[in-house]
This record gives structure tokens, C-alpha cells and sequence, in this order.
């Protein structure tokens, strides 16, 4: 569409379209934009918030408010961070409850759930991890270092834990068996999100730093996403940034990026608004490594795990409702930080780490408004059809408009129907591609269709209707309520059937 279309005032162009005798030929062009909603939050498949739950642990970052959680905007699922000793207390005996019962309560009302099951924590039982023995904690079971398995015991916050050698073969042997048992289980189910590759480092994070301070070597990274890769083949993989880099030469880092890459890795970024991170990476918004996401994010969904928010909060990096107030010692605010780090990483999934109720209480507006951003956000701009529709094959053109910071990973097939006059109901032109797999944020795709109205249509006014689906479900655009059905059909415009 021409410049000077677009800016044609909406009073213009928000025409009836009406066929004129004669001219059937001639095109109708209407715009969209005075029946967009940008307020409104879009719940969608494929992005929107996350929430920490089980993480440290057991028991921090339970939900308190119910209501609060259900109404949360834009939340899309459930973050379970576990010690792989609460899942296999002894070798080959799974206790599972710990993620089924999280299943079991949260699906059913449509959350997803995403893993990370680690093998170094730094708290204790039975809180953080499920085994102590002799004052030393063990976020790997104890039974993996008494079939051989070599480690190290360390100290951090007057907590003394246990951490394996990564590249044992003991070690390797036991986590491989584990990701067999837990993959036959959970791999490939709807409600699965993605799963970390987390038996490395602190928390699962990929660094030492409150261990042995020793970075894991290549083959000990490698050797760690095999693992995971020879088990996890239908849900999405991911990794943490800071275990591609952590330690590591740059010919290292650039050859485990392409390795992880080359897996079916997607990346996770744990470092925005880390207050050392703040302090030394400002310059892009507390992203250490933005080249890893770039072009990354045009195939796989970004994660963006923000900064424990009471740390946060207790470090004085967020200030004020929504975090708008300017922090002093860097000239922008705290959200500022967070909604530039969400453009940077083009995040699909975004997640406050803390309560829910809490984040909502303190950042109501932000909510919603990053809801919307993460991810894909998609607009129509403007409506092109022929004057009039005949019996048969007719081209009509959406020009779709992505305001999120990414595009969407999967096909979303567009319907398209006349709703009108007709007592036999609505008048179905076809199930198409919708070509969104192109459309990328901030530039505007003129997506030409071919329609067919049966001969069974009868002549008269119509309205036209569109709808974008996956699996059933409505994918939600950003026109206001009432331009859309409860079924999920926006009306774009009227048209005339000849």
C-alpha cells in the first residue's frame, strides 16, 4: 500500500463497501486503525508472562493469592525450577508429585508448565533440595556420588554442598537415565512450554561462581546438552546465555552458540536488572550478550528472566508505581531497563520472578502493557477488496501490522466468512494459510487471499469476518470487543455479493 494511502484521513476511507454497477473491477480500500485496541491485553499461544513457582526450592514463590494469579494479565504458564534429588530420591524410584500435582491443578485452566531441573543448588533440606548428609546438601541425588560419582563439597551463604564433576561418567551415565524416565513422562505434551538445560552450575545457571569457581569446560557443556538433546526431541530445549559463556574464550563461546543452535536450543537471558549487570551492562539494558539473540529470536522463542524482584526492589533499582520513577545513579527508571531489555531480546516469555501478587499490585499498567509486547501483536491496517464479490475465486489483501518484538513460531491459519442476510448462517470463503510466519515487528505486510464465495451465497450485504486460529483456538488481534464475536470473528467491512 501506497504512503499516501495509509495516510489518508480514516473518515475517507472508512467506507461501506458497496458494489457500484459496472465497475466490479474497481477496489475498495478501508483502514482498520480507528477499530484498534492497544489497551486491551491479548492472551495468546506462544508468549506472555511466566511465573515462577517451586524455585529455590519447594517452598518460595508460592502462589498466595489465588484470585490474583487467575487474573493476572497476559500469564501463560508455570516455571518449575526443582533439584533433581526431589524427583529420583534413590536410582530408579521417580516421585513425581512435585510437577504432577502443579499439572494436575493448573492445565485444566489453561497454564502451560515449563523445567528446569538442576543438579547444584545453594540452599538446604528440605526446602531447596530434597538430601543432606553429614551437613552437606545435594541438589543431585546422594545415591550418584555413592555409585562412583566424583565431586566436590563448597560453601556459599553458610550452606556446604555437594557439586559433581560435570563430565563424570557416572554423573553422565545417572542424568542420562533420569532424562530418559523424565522425557518418556513429559516430552511432547501441550502444555509443555520448554525445558533448560539445567545439570550444569549454579541453580542450573551454567557458572561456578558460589562453588568451585572452575568454568565448565566445552566438552563438559556439550557433553550436558547431548544429554538433554538425545531425550527432549519434542518439546522445545533451552539454555541459559551464561552457559555458553561463562569462563569461556570467544572462538569458545561463538563455537558452543553454534552448537546449542545447531541442537534446537533457544536461549534464556537470567541477567536483566542483576544489579552487577546494571552497573556494567546499561549500555544494553543489562543484556551481556545481545548478539546471541539476534538473528536467533526470527526461529525460536527468547526468554527474559528478570532479577529476583525483591532483590530488585531491595538493591533500589525499582522505584515507584510500575517502576517509573528515574533511578538517579542511571538516568532511567527501572521499567525503562525492563522494557528495553524485552525489545533487545526480542522475548516471547517474560517472567517478574517473585509473587504474583505482589508484581501485580506494585506494576499493574506495566503488566499489561509488556503482555501485549512479548511476543507478537498483531494489528490489521487496512482492508482491500474488489467492489463487489462474485460467485467463485475473488483476491482480497489484509495488511497486517506485528507491534510485539517477535514474530510467532507457528502457522496460524486465517478463516475467512461472510456473515449477512443469508438464513442458512454464515458464508464460509476458505481456510488459508495466513503467511504470519512473515511477519516481523514493526513492518507492515500487505498478505494478499483468495476467497471463494459458493454459489449457494445469497446476493446482498454482507459483513466480512476473519479469524486467525491454532489448534482451535482463537489467536486474538487488536481490534476493539466490538468488532469481534464471541466465536473469535472480527468484522474487517461490508461487503456486496453480486
Amino acid at each position: 500500500m501506497s504512503t499516501r494511502t495509509r495516510r489518508l484521513a480514516p473518515a475517507v476511507l472508512l467506507v461501506l463497501l458497496w458494489a457500484l454497477p459496472g465497475r466490479a473491477a474497481e477496489r475498495r480500500i478501508v483502514d482498520l486503525r480507528p477499530l484498534w485496541d492497544t489497551q486491551r491485553v491479548l492472551k495468546n499461544p506462544g508468549k506472555g508472562w511466566y511465573h515462577h513457582l517451586l524455585d529455590n526450592g519447594v517452598e518460595r514463590y508460592a502462589i498466595r493469592d489465588e484470585a490474583a494469579f487467575r487474573s493476572f494479565p497476559g500469564m501463560d504458564h508455570l516455571y518449575l525450577r526443582l533439584a533433581w534429588s526431589y524427583l529420583e530420591p534413590r536410582e530408579g524410584h521417580y516421585d513425581w508429585h512435585w510437577i504432577d500435582d502443579v499439572v494436575a491443578r493448573y492445565v485444566p485452566l489453561g497454564y502451560g508448565i515449563a523445567f528446569r531441573i538442576t543438579s547444584k543448588e545453594t540452599g538446604a533440606a528440605p526446602a531447596v533440595v530434597r538430601q543432606e548428609r553429614d551437613g552437606v546438601q545435594y541438589a543431585t541425588p546422594v545415591w550418584v556420588e555413592d555409585a562412583g560419582a566424583r565431586g566436590v563439597v563448597s560453601e556459599a551463604w553458610g550452606v556446604r554442598s555437594w557439586t559433581p564433576d560435570w563430565d563424570d561418567p557416572v554423573y553422565l551415565e545417572k542424568l542420562d537415565a533420569f532424562l530418559q524416565a523424565f522425557a518418556a513422562r513429559y516430552d511432547g505434551q501441550p502444555w509443555v512450554r520448554y525445558v533448560d538445560v539445567g545439570s550444569i552450575g549454579e541453580w542450573g545457571e551454567g557458572h561456578t561462581s558460589f562453588s568451585t569457581r572452575v568454568p565448565p569446560t566445552v566438552a563438559e557443556v556439550k557433553a550436558s546438552i547431548d544429554a538433554y538433546a538425545r531425550h527432549i526431541r519434542e518439546s522445545q530445549l533451552v539454555c541459559t546465555d551464561d552457559l555458553l559463556y561463562y569462563g569461556k574464550r570467544e572462538e569458545e563461546v561463538s563455537a558452543l552458540l553454534e552448537y546449542a543452535v545447531g541442537k534446537g536450543l533457544t536461549l534464556r537471558d537470567d541477567s536483566p536488572l542483576v544489579d552487577w549487570y546494571l552497573k556494567n551492562h546499561l549500555e544494553t539494558w543489562t543484556v551481556s550478550h545481545p548478539r546471541f539473540y539476534d538473528p536467533l529470536y526470527l526461529k525460536r522463542p527468547i526468554v527474559l528472566e528478570l532479577e529476583h524482584y525483591a532483590s530488585v526492589k531491595n538493591d533500589g533499582n525499582w522505584r515507584g508505581r510500575n517502576g517509573a520513577e528515574i533511578l538517579p545513579e542511571y538516568g532511567v527508571s527501572g521499567a525503562d531497563v525492563m522494557r528495553k531489555a524485552v525489545e533487545l531480546l526480542h522475548a516471547s516469555y517474560i517472567g517478574f520472578h517473585g509473587y504474583a501478587d505482589e508484581w501485580l499490585a506494585d506494576n499493574p499498567d506495566l503488566t499489561a502493557e509488556l503482555a501485549n509486547r512479548c511476543g507478537y501483536w498483531y494489528f490489521p491496517e487496512s482492508l482491500s477488496v474488489p467492489s463487489s464479490l462474485s460467485t467463485g475465486e475473488n483476491e482480497i489483501g489484509v495488511t497486517w501490522l506485528n507491534e510485539g518484538v517477535a514474530p510467532a513460531y507457528e502457522p496460524f491459519p486465517v478463516e475467512f466468512r461472510l456473515e449477512g442476510p443469508s438464513t442458512r448462517g454464515p458464508v464460509h470463503l476458505g481456510t488459508l494459510d495466513s503467511g504470519n510466519l512473515g511477519w516481523r515487528p514493526g513492518e507492515p505486510v500487505e498478505q494478499p487471499y483468495r476467497v471463494v464465495v459458493p454459489p449457494s451465497a445469497e446476493p446482498g450485504a454482507y459483513h466480512l469476518q476473519v479469524r486467525l486460529s491454532l489448534r482451535g483456538r482463537t489467536v486474538a488481534i487488536g481490534l476493539k470487543p466490538k468488532a469481534t464475536d464471541p466465536n473469535g470473528y472480527s468484522t474487517l467491512g461490508r461487503v456486496l455479493v453480486e
